[in-house]
């Protein structure tokens, strides 16, 4: 599948890093961007239902969609390409996962170091307008609960955080925080936000530090996190990329599968270490 001194390095790895985009989980039944376009995106226009204006704008409307994103997310299992990044950590001393991905299926999998560059969906936080809190001469009240926004300065007393993770995202009226009453959304980046600088660095130190990436369905077209890969190679990393197309990474790649993870990964396995996913 690689070339056998590739294979010797990989065994060597001490920290190995799993990049994953779409491509991952859509082998789960989750549609990839593109394929939204085609269906569930197909219906509405993305400003209409992933960004802060639209949410400000009509909230119910935009909650009502991630709803029914949701009801596809919470259907879906992980598959055998999931399963097989999970059991690298039987293999390799530290594996680091940096997805893409909103779906919880890494950690569904086993995977337990898992960076959620763009969130994930079956989590909510509050909704800040930026904009309308720093119009007056009053500094906001911080919630203790959700850590938004509070739009009342007296915060409910009796209020834990217990209650705020009872919320789910489900059918109903858009929640509030039961501490300050702060509207909750899904904690997702949208279409306009930045990445969590935070979380943004750990992926960034954990491509510069490894001895080797493996990026696996990703179209590489998202930046910053296109540079992941790059930041890896550029300091001597093996880098193995895993995709059924050609992308930009192809040709600098130190390997290149052409496939899907479902079925290439266990297979990367069993021929590095011998050893099939389960």
């Amino acid at each position: 599948m690689i070339a056998p001194d590739l294979q010797e390095r990989l065994r060597a790895v001490r920290h190995l890093v799993v990049f994953t985009g779409a491509g991952m989980s859509a082998e789960s039944g989750i549609p990839t961007f593109r394929d939204r376009a085609k269906g569930l995106w197909a219906k509405v226009d993305p400003a209409e239902v992933a960004t802060p204006h639209a949410f400000k704008k009509n909230p119910q409307f935009v909650w009502d969609w991630h709803v029914h994103l949701a009801d596809a997310v919470s259907r879906a299992r992980p598959n055998e390409g999931h399963a097989a990044v999970a059991r690298l950590q039987e293999f390799v001393p530290r594996v680091t996962v940096i997805t893409q991905n909103i779906d919880n299926l890494h950690q569904a999998a086993g995977s337990r170091t898992v960076i959620e560059l763009h969130g994930n969906l079956m989590r909510l936080k509050a909704f800040v307008d930026v904009d309308e809190l720093f119009s007056g001469d009053a500094s906001p009240v911080i919630c203790r609960i959700c850590n938004g926004y509070a739009i009342d300065d007296e915060l409910d007393p009796y209020a834990g955080p217990e209650d705020l993770a009872a919320i789910e995202l489900h059918a109903g009226s858009v929640p509030h925080c039961p501490a300050c009453g702060a509207l909750l959304r899904p904690d997702v980046v949208w279409f306009g936000e930045p990445l969590d600088p935070g979380m943004l660095d750990d992926a960034f130190l954990a491509a510069e530090t490894c001895d080797a990436l493996i990026c696996i369905g990703t179209s590489l077209e998202v930046e910053p996190a296109a540079t992941l890969p790059w930041r890896a190679l550029n300091r001597g990393a093996l880098v193995i990329e895993v995709n059924p197309v050609s992308t930009q990474l192809s040709q600098s790649a130190s390997a290149s599968l052409s496939g899907g993870a479902a079925a290439t990964l266990p297979l990367l396995l069993q021929s590095v270490w011998g050893s099939v996913a389960r």
